[in-house]
């Protein structure tokens, strides 16, 4: 009797447990039958509430954006330092960062030992040289009569020609101090040291004070003029190919009127081994706008490219993953289930949020709204 009890108890179980199985596979959603499929329930379709659409053909500008800085050329960037060194005196009052000068304003007047000593060596040199002028002419006059000898000729022709150089040096030396020459040869030895503006523009960095002492290596001021203002923008080198000279840039950065315009002015011709871009000039069509940049300033533009009837899928269908960008579409459906694959797209531009398909250029049933709840598979009723 109790070997049929448990006969019949066991038989209960198996009979239980069999009806559980059947019951938890009924209600589990399907999952994925590849690795790049998902497989939903009719159920689970239309509660995940997915929009299907095809690519379109439509006129598309596409755009490249980057990023850039506000630059000048650098003939419009001057560092100011002195060929002689010395110690600042006087700074002028108008020299203060962001004051603008003009092209021969007098900054500042240093002292300096060195200027002294080499004015003394230059009127040493030049007083000689009319002395050595003369006895080269005497040393000539007397091997024409044959009452000379040439080897004084010829040390006389040297000492002479050597005098002459090193009067030139030392003259070239003080016209860059900017040494009145004319004084100098009447015997007027000056200790200052005058530093003046070498172009027009605005004070950007002072780097002395009254006091200082500085080398001919040191940069006491720095000049920047915006006459030739313009945008250094970087593109990367995958866009690179799609640039032309004379393409439209729109800037709508929040420190400029929206949507200012600049033209593609030079583009360069080697990329920048660091960050894999190559740098774009842009000018900017309004003057006005244009003079209110700071030089340094970040900006960002996009970059017009031509006008073309292209494929096109709204960007909110694309799946951007480290492996590129993809779409879910639809690949069958019964009544019963929905089976979608993962498809690999190439893209171009970004504009009005739709996107530009390079490849595949034809593509129907795409997941256009809901995509990413695709992307993980189908766990949701």
């Amino acid at each position: 009797m109790k070997i049929k009890i448990s006969v019949l108890l066991l038989g209960i179980a198996t009979l239980l447990a069999c009806n559980s199985g059947e019951k938890t596979n009924a209600e589990a959603p399907e999952t994925e039958s590849a690795s790049n499929e998902v497989t939903l329930t009719a159920l689970q379709f239309k509660n995940m509430d997915l929009s299907l659409g095809n690519l379109s053909m439509e006129p598309f500008t596409s755009e490249i954006e980057a990023t850039g800085m506000v630059d000048v050329p650098p003939e419009n960037l001057a560092m100011v330092s002195s060929p002689i060194p010395g110690v600042i005196r006087t700074i002028t009052h108008n020299v203060l960062p962001g004051k603008y000068v003009t092209k021969g304003n007098l900054l500042a007047v240093a002292q300096s030992m060195d200027l002294i000593q080499i004015q003394q060596d230059y009127l040493a040199s030049y007083l000689k040289q009319e002395l050595l002028s003369q006895e080269y002419e005497r040393q000539k006059l007397l091997v024409s009569q044959d009452a000379g000898v040439k080897r004084k000729l010829q040390e006389a022709e040297s000492n002479w020609k050597l005098n002459k150089a090193q009067t030139a040096s030392l003259e070239a030396k003080l016209r860059l101090a900017n040494v009145n020459l004319e004084k100098l040869k009447n015997g007027e030895v000056s200790s200052n040291l005058y530093i003046y503006a070498p172009i027009s523009g605005f004070i950007k960095t002072v780097n002395v004070n009254t006091g200082t002492n500085f080398t001919s290596a040191d940069k006491l001021f720095e000049i920047i003029s915006k006459e030739h203002l313009h945008v250094e923008l970087k593109v990367f080198e995958k866009d690179a190919s799609a640039l032309k000279e004379g393409q439209t840039v729109i800037f709508n950065d929040p420190s400029i009127p929206e949507n200012t315009k600049g033209r593609v002015f030079l583009i360069a011709k080697t990329f920048d081994e660091t960050s894999k871009s190559v740098n774009v000039h842009v000018h900017l069509e309004n003057e006005v706008v244009e003079a209110k940049l700071i030089p340094g300033q970040y900006l960002t533009g996009k970059i017009q490219l031509s006008e073309q009837t292209r494929p096109v899928i709204p960007e909110s269908a694309i799946l951007r993953e480290p492996e590129g960008n993809f779409v879910m579409r639809l690949k069958s459906k019964t009544n019963e289930q929905y089976i979608f694959e993962k498809i690999a797209l190439k893209t171009g531009g970004i504009k009005n949020g739709k996107v530009e398909v390079l490849e595949p250029t034809e593509l129907t049933d795409v997941v256009i709204s809901g995509a990413n709840l695709l992307n993980g598979g189908g766990d949701g009723e």
